[in-house]
């Protein structure tokens, strides 16, 4: 699970005691001005013809550095619109003839290797002139793109690992303080008065509300939320552990995320004990996942409450990007205006999915 770094540059979050907590830092504003200052103006040449990248023309999605027990993690798929411009020099035309054209990434992920990464291209001369000039786009500017490209997740690390991540030695000196420590209660003077445990006093808390909208069926989505298959899979773990057994305890994220189940009915209502592992030993917060399903589309309505205080905006932030998220982007669920029948053949390949995950996870 993941806390957000919103403190300046070089500013750690010194709470974050031995690294133990995910930290996540948004890094989209410094991605877009390293990646301009890397692709713009990049050229490439061959017997009188140039083309060159003549403008960024947009950079979006999401680009974060984070860091989960000590281990500094980048994450990214990133969407990159790029013009460029050529010009060629054929028989006694001693300025040549210039064309331009669009060249775009529709898609660049953490783990896609350069060499596999999509390019789309467009030429606004469809001309002789027009068809060289592409042709020694994808031949010679296309691979120094991809050059270019192969540094971003090393320099992406080298600038904001400090943000996320402190360093043994720099520990020293700062204080100790978990993310949640209640104030333990007076002691009293009578002989017989057992003072509380500090690991099971709950002090100040809050809840949170969401909701959620997937294109999947409730059963699709109470299975994913609920099966050891399934679970495996969004979570990225072999060894989540999970049961959907009322009684049944879980442990996801390795360790990070703890609790039992206390109602389940299929297709309809979750309701479980709930906790991060930086709270205290013994308090668990209670949720409570109810799922309505429409014509089109599954509602997910999430009430949490015993949220330690301070504890809010993490949690609110890791259920949308370590389950909501993970789970739509690994199944498919946030595809837009489906059909059921369109969500039962999804469905079914995601199920061929986990049986197959289901062979490997036995291995």
């Amino acid at each position: 699970m993941a806390t957000t770094a919103n403190s300046p540059v070089g500013v750690t979050n010194w709470k974050n005691v031995n690294n133990w907590h995910w930290v996540e830092k948004n890094c989209l504003p410094w991605a877009k001005e390293y990646l301009t200052s890397q692709l713009k103006n990049l050229s490439a040449s061959d017997a009188g013809s140039t083309v060159s990248i003549s403008s960024i023309f947009e950079i979006s999605g999401d680009v974060h550095v984070n860091q989960r027990k000590g281990k500094i993690i980048t994450i990214y798929d990133i969407m990159i619109d790029m013009r460029w411009i050529g010009n060629v020099i054929l028989g006694e035309n001693a300025d040549g003839e210039t064309t331009s054209g669009e060249l775009k990434i529709p898609e660049y992920e953490h783990d896609t290797s350069p060499k596999d990464i999509p390019f789309e291209y467009t030429v606004d001369d469809s001309s002789i002139v027009g068809k060289l000039l592409l042709d020694l786009v994808k031949s010679q500017l296309v691979p120094k793109i991809r050059e270019k490209l192969s540094s971003f997740a090393t320099d992406l690390r080298e600038n904001h690992a400090k943000d996320v991540h402190i360093a043994p030695e720099d520990m020293k000196g700062h204080p100790v303080v978990s993310t949640y420590q209640p104030k333990p209660p007076a002691r009293e003077t009578t002989k017989t008065s057992q003072p509380l445990q500090s690991k099971t006093i709950k002090g100040k808390v809050v809840k949170i509300k969401q909701t959620i909208e997937f294109t999947a069926s409730a059963s699709d989505i109470y299975e994913t939320l609920t099966n050891p298959q399934r679970v495996a899979i969004w979570t990225r773990s072999r060894s989540a552990k999970i049961a959907p057994e009322v009684g049944s305890e879980f442990v996801l994220f390795d360790g990070n995320v703890s609790g039992s189940f206390l109602e389940l009915v299929p297709n309809k209502k979750i309701v479980m004990k709930w906790k991060l592992k930086s709270w205290p030993i013994e308090h668990f917060s209670t949720v409570t996942i109810a799922l309505d399903q429409g014509d089109d589309v599954t509602m997910l309505q999430l009430d949490q409450t015993d949220i330690p205080i301070g504890e809010k905006e993490i949690t609110e932030n890791n259920w949308t990007n370590y389950y909501w998220n993970a789970i739509k982007g690994t199944f498919g669920y946030a595809v837009k205006k489906e059909s059921f029948g369109t969500i039962y053949l999804i469905s079914f390949v995601v199920l061929a999915l986990v049986l197959c995950f289901s062979i490997f996870y036995r291995m």
